[in-house]
């Protein structure tokens, strides 16, 4: 089966996706036997691209793509913006999706297209939920976030305010609460950043 997860023999735990495998083939460079266990296999040259990974961070791909063309695979967040609102969900398997802020369970096929992106993980980011939680909970505004963590895109850091002492600060990457503090954080960005509806009448 089609999957992704974190390796688990690397300096760093990275993603590897591929085809997960639980009996490896063996490494070409020495004709050696890998044990049983839980691994992916990248393809390529057999044996060559196999990956140990913890199988704590295993996630099934399923059928369906984002806008951008990216596969979607169990435990994604996704973003789904239509002209009139926006929504999060996370992928629960390969058929369902919960959504993140009411709890309302769909079919991911229900959700087209063209409305959705997949804006980060719940594996890398596990206070997502909490977050967005927090915000409906006390009538805060639910944030638009495009992306999670904006490290390597083009979008502005992330502006984290903190409800509780009130520290302000910039951050690549979304957070629920202030490590210093405890309290919840509210999202935004450095610098305005804008819904395609927004931009025609800005």
């Amino acid at each position: 089966m089609k999957a992704r997860a974190k390796s688990s023999n690397t300096p760093y735990p990275i993603w590897i996706h591929g085809e997960y495998v639980t009996n490896p083939p063996t490494r070409p460079s020495d004709g050696a036997e890998r044990p049983e266990g839980h691994y992916i296999d990248r393809g390529g040259y057999p044996g060559a691209n196999v990956y140990a990974i913890n199988f704590n961070t295993f996630c099934r791909q399923t059928a369906a793509v984002d806008k951008s063309g990216n596969e979607i695979y169990a435990q994604d967040i996704i973003l789904h913006e239509t002209e009139d609102e926006i929504a999060y969900f996370i992928v629960e398997d390969e058929e369902t999706v919960i959504d993140v802020v009411w709890g309302e369970i769909v079919a991911l096929e229900s959700l087209q297209t063209a409305d959705i992106k997949v804006i980060g993980n719940t594996i890398d980011t596990p206070d997502f939920v909490e977050g967005m939680q927090y915000y409906r909970d006390n009538d805060i505004e639910i944030p638009y976030l495009p992306l999670l963590n904006v490290q390597v895109s083009a979008l502005p850091y992330l502006q984290l305010e903190c409800t509780k002492c009130g520290h302000v600060m910039l951050s690549c990457a979304y957070m629920a609460r202030h490590k210093e503090c405890g309290g919840f954080l509210k999202a935004g960005f450095a610098t305005k950043v804008y819904r395609e509806k927004e931009k025609a009448f800005a």
